[in-house]
This record gives C-alpha cells, structure tokens and sequence, in this order.
C-alpha cells in the first residue's frame, strides 16, 4: 500500500489532478475487456462519477462566483442611458411642443467605504476555502465508501467458497454414508441425517451469492455508476496496511484533516464578516459624474430653444446617523456566530483525534483476532479432518464430524469477518489522518 504524506495544498493540488485526470481514462467498472478491477480502478471510478463530489465541486464554483462579486466594489459603476421625448401642451395663447433625444453616460465610484469592501471579500475568500476543505472530505468519504463495498465484497465472496467448500464435504460424507448403510453397517436414519447436512450446506451457498449480489450493488453505488453484471476483482483482503505511529496519525490529522482546516476557514469568514458589519458604523466617501448628450428644441410661439449637452460631477460623503439599531443587531449576530464557529472547531478536533483513537483500536483489535483466528483455523482444519478420517474407517460417528465442520466454518468465518474489520479500520485509520491513499 502507497502512503502519500503530503502539506494542504499539495492535497488540493493531488485531488484535482485525480479527478482531472478521470477526464480522459475510460471507466474501468465498463469495460468488458477488463478482466479483474483493482480497489484504485474503483476509487478512480468513484472520483469521476459520484455525484456527491460533482455537487461539492460545483459549491466551489458557486463560491468562485461569489468572490467576483465580493471585489466588484473596488470598480466603478458606468451607466448608459438613451431616450426620446416629445411633449405637447394645448390651451390658453400659447402653445408649447419640445422634443428631445438625450443619451446619458454616468459614472459612481466608492472611493472609501471603511474595510466593508475589503472585509466582505476576505469572508468570501474564506468561505471559499471552506467550500474547498469540504470538497476534499467529500472526495475522501466517497474513497472510504468504496473501499468499504470493496472489502465487504471481496469478504461475501470468500464466504461463497467456504459454503461451496462445505458443501462439497457434505456431499462427500452422504456417499459415505449410504455405503455404510448398504454395507449394513449404519442405519438408515444417519443417511437421513447427512442428506438434511446437504440441504442446508447447498442453501448456504444460495444465501452466500445473494450476499455477493447485494454487495456487488453496493460496490456499484459506492463508484456512482448504476448497477451492472458481477464483478471480478483483485483479492487484496490478506494485504498488510502501513500505519504509522498514533502520535505521528494525531500531529498529521491535526495539520491535514479537511473538516478542521474547513472550520478555521469558517472561524476566518465569520471574523471578517463581524469586521463587515462593525464598518456599518462609518460612513462612505464616494464620487460621481454623468454627461448628457441632447438634441432637440422647444417652441413656445414663436420662440425656439434649443436642447444643449450638460454635464455634472461630485463627490459625496454618506454618514449613517440612526437605523433603528440595525447595525447594532447585525454586529451582534455577527459575533454570536463566529462564537458558535470556535465552538464546533473545538467540536471538530476531539471528534477527529477519537475517530483516529478509535481506528487505532480497532486495528489492534482484528490484527489480534486474525492471529488468534488463523490458529484455530489450522486446528479446526485438523480436527474435522481426523473426524473425517475416523468416519471413514467406520469407528467414528457422523456426530464427530458434524461438531468439527461447524468449527472449521465458524472459524473460517471469523478468519474472512477478522480480514475485513482490518482492511476497514485501516482505511478509516487513513481517512482519519485526512490522507489520500
């Protein structure tokens, strides 16, 4: 297994490309040609059609948007304007007609506004970043998602061969047993009991393979893709992990987990916003100016005036007096917002050093059970096979056999479940450390 240690925009950078590069390969899961598929050829899969990370990464593009708006202020507002008009008044000694056509250009600059421009676009940056941070989780949960159908999948089918494997066995012991029985040596009702051992092995070969199905859907939807037919895939259960040390796991969760470096980004957004609203207090200085084109004349009698071009420009200072204490209450939700954000911060960070304790845990736990689970395997192995042996020769009971099958298949059993709760662990180990892997 490939570790990848790297800073944050490195894992920025890393996510990008993966998903950039999905542009141009063919999905592996539709490829007929394939003949097994890798746990990267699903992930690969999963990046590039889960719709989870295509509407994460279009919130991104939301709050790139947003950021152009945030900076719109630092530019001037030019209007143009065109109109016609013609206007008749009738009654009394004098008639009056005027028409006009003016086109008008005008210009508004904030030439200073206190930090309400500057803080609004820092807020913007950070939610941005924000959006960026929750991106990355996104894309590592649909990596965790993935390699959890993938383990459960490769561990139904192991589970398929230990019942096929029972099965043949049990087939096996009825041969033996209706010899025996035509031999005279065994009753009857002892064949009774081996045909019953059949049915009940072939019915857990049906269940066994429903279970595959069902884990195969769910491979499927982990990659974003719609169920298709049975997938072959690389048999990597028995693999060792690289997990480093818990001290080094908590100092490189801490430094690259997305949900914390999202929360900082939030605690920044909702600093500046609180700056936002507190330059609410102070005024605006800003300056304007328009030039009007005219054409046109006025008849009074016999008096004709015509329209003339004119301009005007100023500069003007807006100061907020009173607004009901409209500025007073938005400062205040402001901070009591940003308070909440520290808060879940704070949340974050022991819900994330307990998440990466606790795949430590369970680490130790199956690395211990795989131990412990191979040995009793091998003796499960050797007693089923000497009841067997036993049975064979005719001095043993079908009862012996029995005990030790259900031994040999709890054990394998416990060996396939112990093989996947370490997979399973170890990649949530790694997604704990906000690793790409």
């Amino acid at each position: 297994m490939v570790i990848l240690t790297m800073t944050t925009p490195g894992i920025k950078w890393l996510y990008r490309g993966l998903i950039a590069v999905q542009l141009f390969v063919v999905s592996p899961a539709l490829n007929a040609e394939a003949n097994k598929l890798t746990l990267q050829n699903c992930i690969e899969t999963a990046l590039k059609n889960q719709p989870a990370i295509q509407a994460a990464r279009e919130g991104v593009n939301a709050l790139q948007g947003r950021m152009t708006q945030a900076a719109s202020s630092y530019y001037p507002r030019i209007t143009a304007s065109t109109s016609r008009e013609e206007n008749h008044v009738v009654g009394g000694q004098v008639q009056s007609i005027s028409r006009s056509n003016t086109t008008s250009l005008s210009v508004n600059q904030v030439l200073y506004d206190f930090g309400r421009t500057g803080n609004t676009r820092d807020a913007t940056r950070s939610s941005l970043r924000s959006a960026e941070f929750d991106e990355q989780r996104v894309i590592q949960d649909t990596i965790l998602n993935v390699k959890q159908a993938y383990y459960a999948l490769l561990a139904a089918k192991k589970l398929v061969l230990v019942s096929q494997k029972t099965a043949e066995q049990a087939e096996s012991h009825l041969k033996q047993a209706d010899a025996f029985f035509r031999s005279g040596s065994k009753p009857r009702f002892e064949v009774t009991r081996v045909e019953v051992e059949v049915n009940n092995a072939k019915l857990s070969i049906i269940n066994a393979k429903n279970t595959v199905r069902l884990r195969t859907i769910g491979l499927y939807n982990a990659m974003g893709i719609d169920p298709g037919g049975d997938l072959e895939i690389e048999d990597v259960l028995s693999a060792p992990a690289s997990i480093p040390s818990i001290e080094q796991a908590m100092t490189e969760a801490i430094k690259n987990r997305p949900e914390l470096l999202k929360a900082e980004a939030d605690i920044q957004s909702a600093q500046a916003r609180v700056r936002t609203e507190e330059a609410n207090y102070l005024p605006t200085l800003s300056a304007q100016g328009s030039y009007n084109w005219a054409s046109g004349s006025t008849s009074m009698g016999t008096i004709k005036i015509d329209a003339q071009d004119n301009w005007n420009a100023g500069v003007m200072l807006s100061v907020p007096l009173f607004e009901g204490w409209l500025t007073q209450g938005k400062v205040s939700e402001a901070r009591a917002n940003l308070h909440v954000l520290e808060a879940q911060g704070q949340t974050f960070r022991r819900s994330v050093l307990i998440e990466l304790n606790q795949a430590d845990a369970d680490i130790e736990s199956a690395t211990a059970r795989i131990a412990v689970m191979e040995s009793l395997l091998k003796k499960a192995s050797e007693s089923l096979e000497l009841a067997q042996g036993r049975y064979a020769a005719g001095v043993g009971t079908y009862i012996e056999i029995t005990d030790a099958q259900v031994a040999s298949v709890n054990a394998e059993t416990d060996h396939v479940q112990a093989l996947y709760d370490y997979q399973l662990a170890a990649a949530r180990f790694v997604k704990a450390m906000g690793r790409v892997e």
